[in-house]
C-alpha cells in the first residue's frame, strides 16, 4: 500500500471517530437501507436561505421541474394556465399530498411560499416573483399570481430552486425557516456541522417509495480523501458535480469494486473579465483571449475527454434557445486584435482561482493554460489561489482581472442566464465584478424576458447571443460532464442533468 493511500485511510479513521454513528465499516459490509454519499461541498444552506437544504437532498419538492430536454414538467402543480397577457398564472395544485409534517398540500401552503420569497428578496435567489404584485388562493388547491409584466416562462421558473415549497409551519415571523417540511421522498433528520447531513425515507410520499431508510451526506471537501474514502468503504458513492475529477478516473476503472457513471450536466464554466479596468476594458483584448484558447485541446488532455468545448453560450441542452459557432479558436486573429491595442497599454493580469471551486474542478490548470497562452500576448500573469471567501470579496470588489467560475442554467430558459450575467444590474454580472453594461443588451434582455411568441423570443436570444460573443464581456470554456462513481453494490443511483440524485430509485444490495 502506498504511502498517500496510508495517510488517506489515517484521516478517514479519524473522519469517523467525528461522525460517530454514520460511518459504515469495510467496503461490502454497510446496512442494506443506508447510503452514504461524498461531496465536495456543504448541502446545508440554512435558515435565511429558500431553501435550507440542497435540492439534491430530495426534501423539498417544487411546483414544477425540468425534464432531460429541459422542459417544464409537473410537480406538485397539476396544471399551469396563463391568461393572454402571460401575466396572471393560475396553478392548479396535485391532490394527496402531504408535507413530512403531515399538513396537506394546499393553496394557504404554497401561497406562503411565495410570499415569503417575494417579501423577503434575499431569500429569492433566483429573482423568481421579482415582477410579482400579488399572490392568492382562490380555491382549496388552486392559485393566482399576477405579475407586472408578462411571464411566458413562469413554467420553467417555479422549478426546482426557483420555487422550493414548505408547510405553513415550517417558517417563523421573519421568514426563516425553523424546519423543512417538504414534500419530498426524504425528510430532513440531522445536520453536523461542516461534517454530514442526514435525510431519513418520507413513508408516506406521494410518488413511487423509496427503497433506502437513510441517506447521509458526507462532506469531504478534498478530492483525494473522498476517492480515497470509497475505495476502503467508508462511502458507497461520490455523487455531485464536480465530485470526481477527471485524473480520478483511471483509479476507479481500475478498481474492481467501483462503477464509474458520467452524464452531461447543465453546468457551463466561464472565463469572466473585469470589464471595468485596463486591460480588460478593451473589447479587442477579451475577444483575444477567448479566440487564443484552444476548448478542444483543453477537454482533451486537462479533462480526459470528460467536457464538452463550448461553442455555445450555455448548455446546449438547452437546444431550443443555443446558437452554435460563436466562440471558435482563431489565434492569428488574436494576434491581429492584441496588435491594435496601444503598447502602453497594462500588461499586468491578475488571475484569481477560488481554491474551493478547485478541489472540484480542474480551474488550476487550466489557469495555467491561460497564463501561458497570455504570455506570447506580452501579460504577465499572476495566478492567485483564495479561499471560498477571499474570493467572493476580491471578485465583487473588482479586485481581479480574469477568473474562472461555473453558472448551471438551473430553469433551462435562457432569461436565467442573461438577466443574471449579462443585464447591467444582473445579480451576478455585480457579484461577480464583470461590470459589463451595454445599453442594447438590457434592452434585449428585458423585451426577450417578456415576449410570449416563442419565435420572437428565440430571434431575441440569437441577437443576444452574437451580441455577447462580439463584446465578450465573458467567454464560455467548457459545458460540464458529471462524473460520479459508486460501490458496486449500489444500485440505482443516477444523476440527473441538474446533478440530483434519484435517490428515490437508488438501493443497496445486501452482503452476504
Amino acid at each position: 500500500m502506498g504511502y498517500k493511500k496510508i495517510i488517506y485511510l489515517m484521516l478517514l479513521i479519524v473522519l469517523t471517530g467525528l461522525l460517530g454513528g454514520c460511518g459504515t465499516g469495510d467496503r461490502g459490509q454497510a446496512d442494506g437501507h443506508e447510503l452514504v454519499i461524498g461531496i465536495g461541498r456543504d448541502f446545508y444552506n440554512g435558515a435565511e436561505s429558500s431553501n435550507f437544504v440542497h435540492g439534491s437532498t430530495c426534501v423539498w419538492e417544487s411546483l414544477t421541474y425540468l425534464d432531460e430536454n429541459l422542459e417544464p414538467t409537473l410537480q406538485l402543480a397539476e396544471r399551469l394556465v396563463s391568461d393572454t397577457t402571460a401575466s396572471v398564472w393560475t396553478v392548479y395544485l396535485r391532490q394527496g399530498v402531504k408535507f413530512h409534517d403531515g399538513t396537506p398540500l394546499d393553496a394557504d401552503a404554497v401561497v406562503k411560499s411565495i410570499k415569503r420569497l417575494k417579501e423577503h428578496v434575499e431569500f429569492d435567489e433566483y429573482g423568481t416573483f421579482v415582477n410579482l404584485e400579488k399572490v392568492e388562493s382562490v380555491g382549496e388547491r388552486e392559485i393566482k399570481c399576477t405579475f407586472n409584466k408578462p411571464e411566458p416562462a413562469f413554467p420553467a421558473k417555479v422549478a426546482y430552486h426557483g420555487c422550493p415549497i414548505f408547510s405553513l409551519q415550517s417558517f417563523d415571523d421573519d421568514g426563516k425557516i425553523t424546519f423543512p417540511h417538504g414534500t419530498g421522498p426524504f425528510k430532513f433528520a440531522e445536520y453536523k456541522n461542516g461534517e454530514a447531513l442526514v435525510v431519513t425515507r418520507n413513508d408516506e410520499y406521494w410518488g413511487d417509495k423509496p427503497k433506502l431508510d437513510r441517506v447521509i451526506f458526507k462532506i469531504i471537501p478534498d478530492p483525494s480523501t473522498r476517492l480515497a474514502a470509497l475505495q476502503a468503504g467508508e462511502i458507497q458513492a461520490v455523487a455531485d458535480v464536480g465530485g470526481i475529477l477527471p485524473e480520478q478516473v483511471p483509479v476507479i476503472e481500475g478498481d474492481d469494486e467501483l462503477n464509474l457513471f458520467s452524464c452531461p450536466v447543465t453546468t457551463t464554466h466561464y472565463l469572466l473579465f473585469n470589464n471595468q479596468k485596463p486591460p480588460f476594458y478593451d473589447a479587442r483584448l477579451r475577444q483575444a483571449v477567448s479566440l487564443s484558447l484552444d476548448r478542444r485541446q483543453l477537454v482533451r488532455e486537462v479533462l480526459n475527454g470528460y467536457g464538452e468545448p463550448a461553442d455555445t453560450i450555455f448548455t446546449p441542452q438547452a437546444r431550443a434557445w443555443t446558437v452554435g459557432g460563436l466562440w471558435t479558436i482563431d489565434k492569428n486573429k488574436a494576434q491581429e486584435l492584441v496588435a491594435q491595442v496601444n503598447a502602453n497599454t497594462q500588461r499586468q493580469v491578475v488571475f484569481v482561482v477560488n481554491s474551493a471551486l478547485a478541489n472540484r474542478w480542474p480551474y488550476k490548470p487550466i489557469a495555467e493554460i491561460l497564463q501561458s497562452d497570455l504570455k506570447t500576448f506580452g501579460f504577465e500573469v499572476e495566478l492567485k489561489m483564495l479561499e471560498m471567501g477571499a474570493w467572493k470579496e476580491a471578485v465583487e470588489k473588482g479586485e481581479y482581472d480574469l477568473t474562472l467560475t461555473p453558472y448551471t442554467l438551473m430553469t433551462g430558459d435562457p432569461d436565467f442566464f442573461f438577466d443574471s450575467l449579462i443585464h447591467s444590474k444582473g445579480l451576478m454580472n455585480m457579484q461577480r465584478g464583470i461590470g459589463y453594461s451595454s445599453l442594447e443588451a438590457d434592452r434585449l434582455v428585458e423585451v426577450a424576458a417578456a415576449e410570449r411568441e416563442p419565435a420572437k423570443r428565440q430571434q431575441y436570444y440569437s441577437e443576444l447571443q452574437q451580441l455577447v460573443a462580439q463584446d465578450m464581456p465573458l467567454c464560455p470554456v467548457y459545458h460540464d460532464v458529471c462524473l460520479y462513481a459508486t460501490a458496486k453494490n449500489v444500485h440505482n443511483l443516477k444523476l440527473d442533468p441538474f446533478f440530483k440524485p434519484e435517490l428515490d430509485k437508488a438501493w443497496i444490495e445486501k452482503s452476504n
